[in-house]
């Protein structure tokens, strides 16, 4: 466990090339730490939000809630790319938490209980209902969708959300 100074709020997280990559909410700031030690090697900063992190293999994808996508690159953290996401040519917006996985972009809606997949020139494939999942929990006040990933392993995904009591593993077919 690496604990943040009281002054960050924690969000997105991705590991690439033995480094875990985190950024902060609204802090403008990321951090960088070794895989294995999780010491502190470096930090960043970004002149926006810091929502959902996840990478392709060769760069940082980062949300920060609007409609847009930014790919980072890991070493100068410099933008190189930014993509508009759209269903049906119209903005997606408040795209959260991010997974890659198999050359598309999972991405958690904030306040939805809908998973986009994007393809990697920004549009919406397909929609993942996941209402069910908020209706076996009994909870009405469980908060929102907002967390996923993926188990290379098994092809399966894992989805919480912010005071869900529990960690769902579901199969997306």
């Amino acid at each position: 466990i690496k604990e943040l100074p009281r002054r960050y709020f924690g969000e997105g997280i991705t590991i690439l090339g033995g480094r875990i990559f985190q950024l902060t909410w609204r802090s403008g700031v990321g951090f960088v730490y070794d895989l294995r030690s999780f010491k502190q090697l470096d930090s960043f900063s970004y002149d926006t939000e810091g929502w959902g992190l996840t990478n392709d293999g060769r760069h940082l994808i980062m949300s920060n809630g609007s409609d847009s996508l930014m790919y980072l690159d890991p070493r100068s953290f410099a933008v190189v790319k930014k993509i508009k996401v759209r269903d049906g040519g119209k903005p997606v917006m408040l795209i959260n938490e991010l997974e890659f996985i198999k050359g598309r972009i999972y991405a958690n809606i904030l306040g939805s209980d809908y998973l986009a997949c994007i393809s990697p020139s920004g549009l919406v494939k397909e929609w993942i209902d996941l209402r069910l999942l908020r209706a076996r929990l009994g909870k009405e006040n469980a908060g929102v969708l907002n967390g996923i990933a993926y188990i290379a392993k098994t092809g399966n995904f894992l989805v919480t959300g912010k005071n869900w009591p529990v960690l769902f593993e579901i199969r997306i077919d």
